[in-house]
């Protein structure tokens, strides 16, 4: 059973100002928000069955086992956003699920205002525990989480800058407290084939979706044509993928991401025993 708890009370002196989203979502142009709904829809629609607690028992007298399988979301999630990230479509791919899980507490920490891409995202989302933090409070978030349950999460949002100490020093503590942790993959190499081939557009340019893509993911690597390693391919609709990529996305679906899955929320527990003979 997930535990019910509130924030530390410190953090509130550390919350940005409600300004910071309202600009932020007000200077973002109606279609690129367009897309960041659609993202977090796609993945309400695709998981939401995953939500809540669960509990399973099985008796199998022939097979000589009675087991109780039970699952539950996690207490809480860290997410911790090195200065500089700016990508809401991963950004959301890693914590919506989170969200879709059940997690009790999500708290997002970031050593800078966040960028407008990202608060954006947050503002849409209903993420609504995002603070900025130096290292040493990042550090006090992270112990008093653990304080107040073992059962949580780190999840960490590198950018083209080095995480800085205390960010490195979160992972090392999670590593060693075995919190589960996720690390979001900078750089992804991605492809659009727009322009390039036979399909339905859907009245988008070639530009108009590289344009969209720059802002999804500011730090991606944009190829000219079919590479090894690629992270997603972006193409009209009836046009196939030429080589495997994780990610295969039509019109309108750019912000999609293949990132975190609900199921990384969860807490499973397992109760096995034998089952016992009756004797005659």
């Amino acid at each position: 059973m997930s535990l019910v708890f509130d924030l530390p009370e410190w953090l509130e002196s550390f919350r940005p100002d409600d300004d910071l989203y309202a600009n932020a979502y007000e200077g973002t142009p109606a279609p690129l928000r367009a897309l960041l709904k659609t993202a977090i829809a796609f993945a309400f629609h695709r998981w939401k069955a995953d939500a809540g607690e669960s509990l399973a028992q099985t008796k199998s007298t022939r097979a000589g086992f009675f087991r109780t399988e039970a699952a539950h979301p996690a207490d809480w999630v860290l997410a911790v956003a090195a200065e500089g990230f700016a990508s809401p479509s991963r950004f959301l791919a890693a914590l919506v699920p989170a969200v879709i899980a059940g997690t009790g507490k999500i708290a997002i920490v970031s050593p800078a205002p966040f960028a407008p891409a990202v608060a954006t995202a947050l503002e849409l989302s209903g993420l609504e525990d995002s603070f900025m933090l130096d290292d040493a409070r990042t550090v006090d978030l992270y112990e008093d989480l653990r304080a107040a349950s073992p059962d949580g999460r780190v999840v960490v949002f590198p950018s083209p800058q080095p995480l800085t100490a205390g960010q490195k020093d979160v992972l090392h503590r999670a590593a060693a407290d075995g919190v589960p942790v996720f690390r979001d993959h900078a750089a992804p190499r991605l492809l659009s084939l727009y322009g390039k081939t036979e399909g339905d557009s859907c009245g988008l340019s070639p530009d108009e979706v590289l344009s969209r893509l720059r802002w999804l993911h500011p730090d991606a690597v944009l190829l000219d044509e079919p590479a090894p390693g690629m992270s997603a391919v972006f193409a009209p609709e009836g046009c196939g993928a030429p080589c495997p990529a994780p990610l295969l996305a039509g019109p309108g679906m750019e912000a999609c991401w293949q990132s975190l899955e609900p199921e990384f929320f969860r807490t499973r527990t397992l109760s096995a025993h034998l089952v016992q003979e009756i004797q005659s």
